[in-house]
């Protein structure tokens, strides 16, 4: 029996996130903080938190566990579903 493999070197457009955590703010208030599932380019998966977000929600994303103060990120709140809160950017 003879097996035969296929290489990919390319960088996949999915990537393992910078950071396990995201701090949400809504309106300059701290909403919480949630675990990254999936993080691509101008997109995150964040897993389901205390507060849900209907779609179209504006929201700053802070990377990190909200240790020392981080950049905000703008972002919008394309899906909510069993998978997850999907923002776009």
């Amino acid at each position: 029996m003879c097996e035969s493999f296929i290489v990919d070197w390319q960088e996949p457009e999915e990537s393992k996130p910078d950071c396990a955590l995201v701090t949400l703010h809504m309106q300059g208030r701290r909403a919480g903080l949630y675990r990254v599932k999936q993080a691509m380019r101008g997109c995150m998966l964040v897993s389901q938190g205390a507060i849900s977000f209907p779609v179209g929600t504006r929201l700053e994303v802070e990377e990190g566990g909200g240790g020392a103060a981080h950049e905000l990120h703008s972002a919008r709140v394309v899906g909510n579903d069993q998978y997850g809160l999907s923002l776009a950017w």
